[in-house]
């Protein structure tokens, strides 16, 4: 059975609000109704596009994929496997990568409000996340993989080609060819870039989620939203990619 997991990785009670705001998400239950309705003795194959999300999320998924030892999973990394969705795919019995598509592997990220002491515990915990994201790589690459290399990569904000990614063991093979090609220079990503797979790059959920609430529970509305029951006129602006679009400027 195949499966298609695109978009942003998030925790189950927010893939609704970001749906609705217009941005495709998935959570681990999507993972585990795929593991239950997979049927017996088929492979499950995970098809992956996805600039990463929640961290908590991603580690949710992974643990479930590597505790259905019943399945053979298959992970098939189609565009992008990013940030959270870089590790989740690893949980995976195998990981394959497409020849033109990139895995990029970073810090993970927070913000934080409140005294110095408040900000030195996000420091702990930013920290101990990162060691537990190396723990899938290093698990994952075996003997083919350096763990120190992976934090230095961590630290760069790496692209990896597939190629790269196959020399350091994050994934098991590259589809559609039977030999690999040669390796190809691994190329660290700038501000542009970043912004497709990093934190910064993703929608605000705790915006989103005010939003959310305002729409559903009756408060007051941002402009332009439709009286309740109604359709925008075909002229009228949806004010769901006004909001967007406000949420865009406040990011960067």
């Amino acid at each position: 059975m195949r499966v298609t997991l695109n978009g942003i990785v998030a925790a189950d009670e927010d893939v609704e609000i970001y749906g609705w705001f217009g941005y495709r998400a998935f959570g681990p239950q999507t993972v585990r109704d795929a593991i239950a309705n997979n049927p017996a003795g088929e492979e499950l194959v995970l098809e992956i596009n996805s600039p990463g999300g929640s961290v908590m999320a991603g580690s949710e998924i992974y643990s479930v994929l590597r505790s259905a030892e019943h399945i053979h999973s298959r992970a098939e990394i189609q565009s992008m496997a990013a940030s959270a969705a870089s590790y989740l795919c690893l949980g995976c019995t195998e990981a394959w990568i497409s020849p033109v598509a990139q895995m990029m592997i970073h810090l993970p990220a927070t913000c934080t409000q409140g005294d110095r002491s408040e900000h030195l515990r996000s420091v702990q915990m930013l920290d101990s996340t990162r060691e537990a994201i190396l723990n899938a790589y290093e698990l994952k690459a075996g003997s083919r993989g350096d763990r120190a290399e992976f934090r230095r990569m961590m630290n760069a904000e790496t692209w990896l080609t597939a190629q790269d990614a196959l020399e350091h063991g994050l994934v098991d093979g590259i589809l559609y060819q039977e030999d690999p090609i040669p390796q190809n220079i691994m190329n660290a990503a700038g501000a542009g870039i970043r912004a497709l797979g990093c934190s910064s790059g993703m929608p605000d959920i705790t915006q989103l989620r005010a939003e959310y609430a305002k729409a559903h529970n009756g408060a007051a509305a941002p402009e332009n939203v439709p009286p309740t029951g109604e359709k925008p006129e075909a002229n009228t602006q949806d004010w769901r990619v006004q909001a967007r679009l406000d949420l865009e400027k406040i990011r960067f």
